[in-house]
């Protein structure tokens, strides 16, 4: 399957979780759709991410980590003529980031309304980056 595909594909899957009732699955389904959809329009745009990280970050950090991936994304949103406002429609990703973490390591379990959030979330990060 081509990396541009697998976004689609996740969300599918996310949409499906909702109707099994597997809310956590479902959050990082929608987590992984838009984490592979911001990877795939840095790598679109020819983002140069090991300079991005050297210069913000030094040797600590790998490419496209969760910790670095909102930052050097507004940063090439920018660079690419998007506006304030549509930088900061993306603090979604810390929300779907974190749900994701409470579904995959937390203790309780997500709610149907989370995963409602997170797909919704998801939309706003892919009209983001289309």
């Amino acid at each position: 399957m081509a990396y541009t595909n697998k976004p689609a594909e996740n969300k599918r899957v996310a949409k499906k979780c909702l109707e099994l009732k597997a809310y956590n699955a479902g959050v990082t389904r929608a987590y992984y759709s838009a984490f592979l959809l911001i990877k795939a329009y840095l790598k679109a745009k020819g983002f140069d991410y090991a300079g991005y990280l050297r210069q913000y970050y030094g040797l600590m950090e790998k490419e496209y980590s969760h910790g670095t991936l909102r930052a050097a994304t507004v940063t090439c949103l920018m660079a690419n003529g998007k506006t304030a406002v549509d930088v900061y429609k993306l603090q979604v990703i810390g929300s779907l980031y974190d749900k994701r973490r409470r579904a995959d390591y937390g203790y309780d379990d997500i709610v149907e309304d989370e995963l409602k959030t997170s797909l919704a979330d998801l939309d706003i990060v892919i009209s983001t980056v289309a």
